[in-house]
């Protein structure tokens, strides 16, 4: 049976790894709860924290495993080029289960618009430096459609598998082409954009690896993976800000001939999701139901067009 730390117990832990000055005007309080991480958040004058507490035991998941030391190495070096905040300490608790805390200083405006978005993923799409440590994702259309391929395999007996089959994009619809391999984010959205005093950063890496930048855009742009963070899905007056303001054009224009295979996986991953959930997670299972609803719709456009 797993312990769970209590505050209390994680404010004493946490006064032996951060340098807070005044303890005495620090405050904790608990952010929601994912399905593999529990969420702090430490504010002291001046700057704040985020603590996460993993449980990648919790699931076996096909598309997004939660690798705790992959979102440690991603910090450790993009934080260095503004692209995230700074990680402040990766160990582990009292309870035996992996802790990361990171660190900002504290922003005055928590507003960021979706042209800063599209800015700051496009700068982490240009970064040179190699980040260590981080799993091969599938990449390009056809790998894409590959694992949605796989993923509905799972759940063989769906009637709603049955139907999603059949709104699968052709593999001939797109020519292969050579990819170079990249960090990508993964779940790139306005939920996993940080405002800081510095500006705006990325966070929640424990999803990311090694794939093609096309990815990020179509993340952002997904209306269920919004759904799933308790957001509006992009009107399409911001949606086309966002691609507009994208600094590489020829990322966007891959985008746009390959968004089918995007959006069909994570379609399929949801409907995975929703059906493995359905007796153990109910709520989880009704979100990912949302979702899938989202993303089929958008797909459905996206063939009338």
């Amino acid at each position: 049976m797993r312990v769970l730390l209590s505050d209390s117990e994680l404010l004493a832990f946490l006064k032996t790894l951060l340098p807070v000055k005044d303890w005495s005007v620090a405050r904790l309080r608990p952010l929601p709860v994912a399905y593999t991480a529990r969420f702090w958040r430490l504010d002291t004058p001046g700057r704040s924290f985020v603590v996460k507490e993993f449980f990648p035991e919790n699931e076996d998941n096909p598309l997004y495993p939660t690798l705790p030391r992959q979102e440690a190495d991603a910090l450790a070096v993009l934080a260095r080029h503004g692209l995230s905040p700074e990680l402040e300490a990766f160990t582990y608790s009292p309870a035996k289960t992996p802790l990361l805390i990171y660190g900002y200083p504290t922003p005055v405006d928590n507003e960021i618009d979706v042209g800063e978005a599209a800015e700051l993923i496009g700068r982490f799409a240009a970064l040179s430096e190699p980040v260590p440590g981080h799993q091969t994702v599938p990449a390009g259309y056809h790998e894409v459609l590959a694992r949605g391929d796989a993923m509905l395999a799972l759940i063989p007996h769906s009637r709603k598998a049955a139907n999603l089959k059949r709104s699968r994009p052709a593999d001939g619809a797109v020519k292969r082409r050579e990819i170079k391999r990249s960090l990508v984010h993964r779940s790139f959205c306005l939920g996993t954009i940080q405002a800081t005093g510095d500006g705006a950063r990325l966070i929640d890496w424990q999803f990311a690896g090694l794939g093609d930048p096309v990815e990020d855009i179509a993340c952002f742009v997904s209306p269920g993976l919004a759904t799933l963070y308790g957001l509006h899905p992009l009107v399409a007056h911001a949606e086309e800000m966002f691609l507009t303001r994208y600094p590489d054009q020829e990322t966007v224009e891959h985008f746009l001939k390959e968004r089918g295979a995007y959006h069909w996986c994570l379609a399929a991953y949801c409907l995975f999701r929703h059906e493995t959930l359905m007796h153990s997670n109910a709520p989880a299972a009704r979100a990912y139901g949302r979702a899938l609803e989202e993303e089929v719709d958008l797909l459905l456009r996206l063939r009338g067009r």
